[in-house]
């Protein structure tokens, strides 16, 4: 007898066998295209241009001991005609300052990395680390100018001879590592000293209401298993001035200069900017980022890929519009469907009441895969079954996104056009994709994460309306029938839709908006 959920062994095994396959494909693309990793890092200039924008004085809600935030609406369309179906929004939170700063550690040590890469950038990956720090102080002169009440200090660190800074004591026996600045400005020498120091040379703060520092989301505190040296060719230079600040345009241009003296490529001035921008990933997840000191390979870390393994995803619509990623199945358009139309598919089913926006579907499925299968159009609730005879097009597509200042004036950016993201779909690759020979080593048919991810979507797609008859085998499936209900009547009814089918309701006690629910 046919399994009303788990897929078919065959089913099962072709459907891994095209992932490893697809994944096989990729690397193996990746690793033939030498030049795919600077086409990626060339296109970061062009890549977002309709991702939000901080606006000048943006109201920051300092509520919270930990954290800062900004918050702002989303305004999403549904269908081509508002008159048709209104668009409707949500808040989208982003946090603006944290409570402590991110750790860094440069260590010796290439096995206490994060993760390694190959060595793409030659010679030059070296520099890498160093360059980090100079954007994170960029990115946090950037963030002050923004945020109300945001400040940014650099510290006084002595600079002694033109050559040093300081690091733990336990780690003064080991060999310094000596950073060549060439012929440099004493702003750019005390600059680069700040950067460069265990001691927290750089500040860049603001205060919540109870007067507590909170620390930019860029904002570091560095650690170094060997003493980092600071060289600078010329005479010897004072100490820095206490708590004064070198503005945005002066550590661009120090930037500049360091890579103009040790003749740095644009592709490793791009790749510093890239991991500099994911530090406050790290800050959100509360890691310390851990890379080689600055003459070693440095990398990144496969938290993602970790996470992707087990089924879970971040699914941020806002995000995903506007980086025009496809995060989840409810972003792709609905078809107009023909008039003589019987059943939808049941992904199709979820787009349609989420784009209806009735209260229990405010909020999208928490996974991307769509489900499987089709429901006929009788076993649909009133507002998709209207629409699914409409002739209107249905689509999820940012509008735009409005932000709160603390003037109380408000600021809206609009995107070129509506965006509403596709791609060919998941698996698929243009092109011929030579086979290999699958591993089935880690092929697992009580998989765990697809009956967690099976139970999740049909507890939204069914969660307000109860199951249609036609569905009795899915909800008494194993991987369903522990929903939570109190009705614990047995399911009535014959397996087919009806529009006379018995009224139940029997998850989460309310009214159906389907004539035919178990």
């Amino acid at each position: 007898m046919q399994d009303a959920v788990r897929p078919s062994e065959q089913r099962a095994r072709r459907a891994f066998a095209q992932g490893y396959q697809t994944w096989s494909a990729l690397h193996r693309i990746s690793s033939e295209e030498t030049d795919l990793w600077r086409d990626c890092l060339q296109r970061m200039r062009t890549a977002f241009p309709d991702h939000p924008r901080l606006p000048q004085n943006v109201k920051a809600d300092k509520n919270f001991r930990n954290v800062a935030l900004v918050k702002a609406t989303t305004t999403w369309l549904a269908a081509n005609e508002v008159d048709h179906l209104p668009p409707f929004k949500d808040e989208s939170t982003f946090y603006v300052a944290w409570d402590k700063p991110t750790k860094m550690i440069l260590t010796a040590d290439g096995r206490h990395s994060s993760a390694t890469l190959p060595d793409i950038f030659g010679k030059h990956s070296r520099h890498i680390p160093v360059l980090l720090q100079a954007w994170a102080y960029i990115l946090s002169a950037r963030w002050a100018d923004l945020v109300p009440g945001a400040h940014l200090f650099r510290h006084d660190i002595s600079l002694s001879n033109g050559n040093t800074s300081r690091s733990p004591p336990e780690h003064n026996s080991k060999s310094p590592v000596t950073i060549n600045l060439g012929a440099v400005s004493e702003g750019a020498a005390q600059w680069w000293t700040a950067l460069l120091s265990v001691e927290r040379g750089w500040s860049a703060t603001m205060s919540n209401k109870e007067g507590r520092c909170l620390h930019s989301p860029w904002s570091i505190s560095l650690e170094s298993e060997i003493p980092i040296l600071i060289s600078v060719k010329g005479k010897s230079t004072a100490s820095a001035s206490a708590d004064v600040s070198t503005t945005l345009s002066e550590a661009y241009s120090y930037l500049a200069e360091y890579c103009s003296v040790h003749r740095i490529d644009d592709d490793v001035y791009l790749a510093s900017l890239a991991g500099a921008l994911m530090i406050p990933a790290s800050k959100y997840d509360g890691r310390s980022i851990a890379l080689p000191v600055p003459d070693a390979h440095w990398g990144g870390n496969d938290k993602t890929l970790r996470e992707g393994r087990a089924g879970w995803w971040n699914i941020d619509l806002g995000a995903a519009a506007w980086t025009g990623t496809l995060m989840s199945f409810i972003q792709m358009p609905v078809p107009q469907f023909a008039t003589d139309t019987r059943s939808i598919s049941r992904a199709d089913e979820c787009r349609l009441l989420y784009l209806c926006h009735d209260i229990n579907y405010t909020i999208p499925p928490l996974f991307p895969f769509p489900p499987f299968g089709s429901t006929a159009i009788e076993d649909t609730n009133i507002e998709v079954h209207e629409h699914i005879l409409c002739g209107w097009d249905h689509s999820l597509r940012f509008s735009h996104l409005t932000w709160h200042c603390s003037d109380g004036t408000k600021v809206q950016q609009d995107p070129k056009v509506p965006i509403m993201a596709t791609r060919l779909k998941n698996g698929v690759l243009q092109g011929s994709v030579p086979e290999e020979e699958v591993d089935y080593e880690e092929y697992d048919s009580e998989d765990e994460n697809s009956e967690m991810v099976t139970r999740n979507i049909f507890t939204w797609l069914r969660g307000d309306d109860g199951f249609p008859v036609a569905e009795r085998a899915i909800r008494e499936h194993e991987w369903i029938d522990n929903l939570d209900s109190e009705d614990d009547e047995p399911i009535e009814g014959d397996v087919h839709s009806s529009f006379d089918g018995h009224l139940h309701g029997w998850l989460l006690e309310t009214s159906t908006q389907r004539s035919n629910s178990i």
